[in-house]
């Protein structure tokens, strides 16, 4: 029986990667049609260009494995009907859902794998490619960054910091400005635990002012002090990072930041469940797949598996995008949101699997 598992299982992954190494070459092909003319349009050096592909490939890679393990499955089974081989190990005495047991293991062995790489590796080729497209297409450059959750903002010979900023009500806590002369001399620091912007400007409160000169300094305590600044609001927004650049642990502390804020998390917790749910995709694929292949006692041929999978794959990401947008708006909770389709293909592939001709 391990002979067969391990026919079976090289037979399935040849199939997979196959299948896969197709679907990532015709989204590859669309992006690069798609996109060309904005990286030409922009002036991107061809050697960015390039990087900007190279960075997308894991992400698609991601979203592809679902439904090349469902394609590989049914073209397995189908190679595997076409050649009687089916017949032959039904006579052997094995059942299909033994038949079934390396791809259904290997499937689990995908699933952790893509989770593994969804908080390692795929954020940070996410943040290299919307890097370039922000920077080097869009020239969205920003002189705001958050560095170990503060905004850090360099200004004309000045530079400011806050541990959290309200775009809503126009208004930063715990605020650190530090203004410079012409060679980058201290002139003068204020520390403050509020600040907000109203009719044009800038007032902070609970704070201390200080100024530097070269011989003496003095330092003024202040329950509220208005500064004529040039910068608005609107100047200390910074490019926050995309779900797709975060880890779930990022994606965690992110969403605590930003309803602390005052902001709407939901669209940020329905991206978290999905970053749980989305790897057990290729287990219920995996699932489907051979119930369908199996569901007659010779099997299917390959051309029904190729339309079978692509119909699966079809209705799955419609159930699944109605679901998630549902989520987004917050008619649906996050978690039902990011995982009412895999309950509910699971349980139908579960059913199929469980009465399939043995």
């Amino acid at each position: 029986m391990r002979i067969v598992s391990h026919y079976i299982a090289k037979e399935f992954l040849k199939m997979t990667l196959l299948c896969l190494g197709t679907f990532v070459m015709i989204y590859l092909m669309v992006e690069v049609m798609e996109k060309l003319d904005n990286f030409s349009t922009a002036g991107v050096p061809p050697g960015q260009v390039v990087n900007y592909f190279i960075y997308i490939i894991p992400a698609i890679i991601k979203q592809m494995i679902p439904v090349a393990i469902l394609m590989g499955t049914q073209l397995t089974f189908g190679s595997f009907s076409k050649n009687n081989q089916l017949i032959a190990f039904k006579s052997s005495g094995i059942s299909m859902i033994r038949l079934s047991t390396p791809i259904i293991l290997l499937a689990i062995v995908t699933s952790l794998l893509i989770f593994i790489l969804g908080e390692s590796f795929i954020p940070l080729t996410n943040a290299r490619a919307m890097e370039i497209w922000n920077v080097q297409v869009k020239k969205m450059e920003s002189r705001a960054v958050l560095i170990n959750e503060r905004i850090w903002y360099k200004g004309d010979r000045s530079l400011y910091t806050f541990d959290r900023f309200n775009f809503k009500e126009q208004s930063a806590v715990k605020v650190s400005l530090y203004f410079f002369d012409p060679q980058f001399h201290l002139q003068s620091r204020l520390d403050a635990e509020r600040g907000f912007w109203a009719d044009g400007v800038w007032t902070f409160e609970d704070g201390l002012y200080q100024t530097y000169q070269p011989t003496s300094s003095s330092s003024q305590v202040f329950k509220a002090l208005k500064l004529p600044l040039m910068e608005t609001p609107e100047d200390f927004r910074y490019r926050e990072k995309s779900s797709e650049e975060m880890t779930y642990s990022e994606l965690r502390q992110f969403i605590g930041k930003i309803e602390r804020e005052g902001y709407e998390a939901q669209p940020y917790r329905v991206e978290q469940q999905m970053r749980l749910s989305f790897p057990g995709v290729s287990i219920i694929m995996a699932l489907i797949g051979i119930s369908m292949a199996l569901r007659r006692e010779k099997g299917i041929g390959m051309a029904q598996g190729i339309v079978g999978s692509l119909a699966v794959t079809f209705v799955y990401w419609i159930f699944f995008g109605f679901s998630r947008s549902l989520g987004l708006t917050g008619v649906f909770p996050a978690f039902w949101a990011a995982w009412a389709s895999n309950i509910l293909f699971l349980l139908i592939g579960g059913y199929l699997l469980l009465h399939i001709r043995q």
